[in-house]
């Protein structure tokens, strides 16, 4: 039997990881000293007002290597074998963390992948790993299709503000002028695991039409995720049965972790084709 390991920032709910086989390894956020682990999606409390309350004061940390391993250990004696996929490796160290403890426990029975995504992109992908991994893959067989595949997942998203991206150092090449300054809205990508800009938008109105106007043409599968309630989530989704009325619609919220780099307010699409 192969399980599938991921870490926390693929914002599963409970029922969901459960239902496909999945185990989640926490990252971990720290609000004004007070440590606390990242769970399912459905079960980090209220936490964007803790967050929002001490903006300054939040930082994430790194899914563990003691804590891979010991996910690990547990499917070893259970005589599984591991697909294990993490959040992209130039965002975090996570993926780092896995392959140290992968090499640590079995490196034969323990494959590690970086999925050069994360949220909702991450989310679609382990789908479709569970997809392969049904019709009898080898881990070998699965590490290659997905590498492979992780080329057709993307995500699109927007931010109120710039701050946050900034505090976090995850903003890649993006250009620091690119503001929010007289309503102006970043369009952000992630491509090829890195946050790149992708244009702007003045106000949330053009915010939600961009957003839905620059998904490519060939989506299978849309992953609507956002936090707090700013957005108009209900017209970015008649956008999008409009444009591609055959797509199938996921949405859900944005955890903690994702939450404290991108902000209040924050928005995204993801997709696989």
């Amino acid at each position: 039997m192969i399980t599938i390991v991921t870490d926390s920032t693929s914002y599963f709910t409970k029922n969901e990881a459960k239902a496909l086989g999945v185990r989640m390894v926490p990252l971990t956020y720290t609000v004004s000293s007070h440590l606390f682990n990242e769970n399912f999606v459905d079960q980090n409390g209220n936490f964007e007002r803790l967050i929002s309350k001490y903006p300054t004061r939040c930082t994430t940390s790194q899914a563990s290597i003691t804590a891979f391993m010991s996910v690990f250990e547990e499917l070893m004696r259970k005589g599984d074998d591991v697909f294990c996929i993490t959040m992209s490796s130039r965002l975090s160290g996570t993926y780092s963390s896995a392959s140290i403890a992968a090499k640590e426990v079995n490196k034969e029975k323990i494959i590690v992948v970086d999925s050069l995504t994360v949220a909702g992109g991450l989310n679609l992908l382990i789908k479709y790993v569970r997809k392969l991994a049904s019709r009898g893959y080898s881990l070998n067989e699965l590490a290659s299709r997905i590498e492979a595949k992780r080329n057709d997942v993307g995500i699109l998203f927007s931010v109120d503000s710039m701050d946050a991206l900034r505090r976090s150092g995850r903003l890649g090449i993006v250009r620091q002028s690119v503001g929010t300054i007289l309503n102006i809205k970043p369009i952000l990508m992630c491509k090829d695991g890195m946050i790149v800009s992708h244009g702007t938008a003045r106000g949330r109105g053009e915010q939600v039409r961009k957003l839905v106007e620059m998904l490519p043409d060939d989506i299978k599968r849309v992953y609507i995720q956002q936090m707090s309630t700013k957005v108009n989530i209900e017209g970015m989704i008649l956008g999008i049965k409009k444009r591609f009325p055959q797509v199938e619609i996921m949405r859900s919220g944005i955890g903690p972790v994702i939450g404290i780099h991108l902000g209040p307010g924050a928005v995204g699409i993801s997709w696989i084709s």
